[in-house]
């Protein structure tokens, strides 16, 4: 722990922009956060996973709060990073004069922007799988690990009471608010989308336990073309999995 503290001082003093200080400041929280909360109380629910991340995000926005730094800033340092290292690539590969390069780089300024508008979202989706990552390999590698093993992946779940997080998303982009809380809204939708898409692929993955492999195989390869399609289903597959509860009714004997 010590030298681990260590480490994170001076990874936090680094030189860098608001984009970099900010994930970096958010890393260390969330780190802090959920190491304390497994050794308070050990435990092996996701739900663990979505409070250390939730309170991590509380302090940041406060953090940013303090220091007077708006939303409006944040994602303009984000676009302003990006745009200059996909710019230093294309000029260092020699395309920027051509025309090709020419409609590259504005193929990558719309990606920056659209990274910039999900940057918070797509922070929040590394630091919830980031976590259940390091929860998993700390029961491979310890000796004496702390609390039980996590579930498999066709386990997954959460609280049934999460799905409001849709009725607030829908809320923050429908109604007549401000900018920056659409912005928050499309953040919200895009992080509850993937946990309910992921809760629907955990179903999926517990029904088809008795299919054959083949069958898999080529059910993969053809959601790979279709992959929209795929990833709409499986988020209402999650969301029905709220009420209908599908893989208690898998297991439930046939009487």
């Amino acid at each position: 722990l010590l030298p681990t503290g260590f480490w994170s001082v001076l990874w936090l003093n680094q030189s860098g922009g608001l984009a970099g200080q900010f994930t970096r400041a958010g890393a260390v929280l969330l780190t802090g956060t959920f190491l304390a909360l497994t050794l308070w109380r050990p435990s092996a629910r996701f739900s663990r996973v979505l409070v250390a991340t939730g309170v991590a995000g509380v302090v940041l926005v406060g953090w940013m709060w303090n220091l007077d730094v708006g939303w409006s800033e944040l994602q303009h340092a984000v676009e302003q990073d990006l745009w200059s290292a996909n710019r230093e690539l294309i000029m260092r590969l020699g395309q920027a004069t051509t025309g090709g390069g020419t409609q590259l780089l504005d193929e990558m300024s719309a990606m920056a922007r659209t990274i910039g508008s999900l940057y918070p979202a797509l922070l929040i989706l590394a630091s919830l799988a980031g976590l259940r990552l390091a929860w998993a390999w700390h029961h491979r590698i310890a000796q004496r690990p702390l609390g039980p093993a996590p579930a498999g992946f066709a386990s997954f779940e959460f609280s049934d009471q999460l799905v409001w997080g849709w009725v607030v998303g829908l809320a923050l982009c429908l109604l007549p608010l401000p900018p920056v809380w659409k912005a928050v809204g499309v953040n919200v939708l895009m992080v509850w989308a993937f946990l309910y898409a992921m809760r629907g692929l955990a179903v999926f993955s517990a029904g088809s336990r008795k299919v054959p492999g083949h069958v898999i195989a080529t059910l993969t390869l053809v959601a790979m073309f279709l992959l929209p399609f795929v990833i709409g289903g499986l988020t209402l597959l999650g969301l029905a999995d709220t009420w209908l509860d599908f893989r208690r009714r898998l297991a439930a004997p046939i009487t």
